[in-house]
């Protein structure tokens, strides 16, 4: 008796296609969600390291009275002087800057910084962006290490002490 209904239940064909779909459309889209991110990492990736490289060469080569105007040359021209895609994609506090400056390659090396530029031929530009995930979570870590960018320049006005 009870067989029977519950063989009659299983042999139903109808509605099989709307609860695939919902099976099937969760997993599908996480996969375009997780794509979409990784995408958008990746060209944060790319952007932070042509900005990086372009305002630490801009700042490097203007002649600045002080350590200070290094950094402030460096922080306006990453987050202002980068066009309206940047300012889309971040925002203020998720970026850190800093500017070490040091007499030669073995200060560099053992992390032996000077607080002023002047007879200072070597600067090291930091930039540190902390990602925050727009389509998919990813581990903070994993991002968060991901996206941070230095490179060292020999300062413009100060080469004379390292040519010595």
């Amino acid at each position: 008796m009870i067989k029977q209904p519950l063989l009659s239940f299983w042999r139903r064909r109808e509605g099989v296609a709307s609860i695939e779909f919902a099976m099937v459309f969760f997993g599908f889209f996480s996969m375009v969600m997780f794509v979409a991110e990784i995408a958008r990492l990746s060209y944060m990736s790319a952007v932070i390291d042509l900005a990086v490289t372009e305002a630490a060469k801009e700042a490097k080569n203007a002649k600045q009275p002080n350590s200070g105007a290094y950094q402030r040359r460096f922080r306006i021209r990453l987050t202002e002087e980068s066009g309206t895609l940047w300012k889309f994609l971040t925002s203020k506090d998720a970026v850190r800057i800093r500017v070490n400056f040091a007499h030669s390659i073995d200060d560099l090396l053992t992390n032996n910084y000077s607080a002023m530029s002047t007879d200072s031929p070597l600067a090291r530009y930091q930039l540190n962006y902390r990602y925050h995930p727009m389509f998919f979570p990813f581990p903070k870590m994993w991002a968060s290490t991901l996206l941070n960018r230095e490179v060292i320049f020999v300062q413009e006005y100060e080469r004379s002490a390292f040519v010595d």
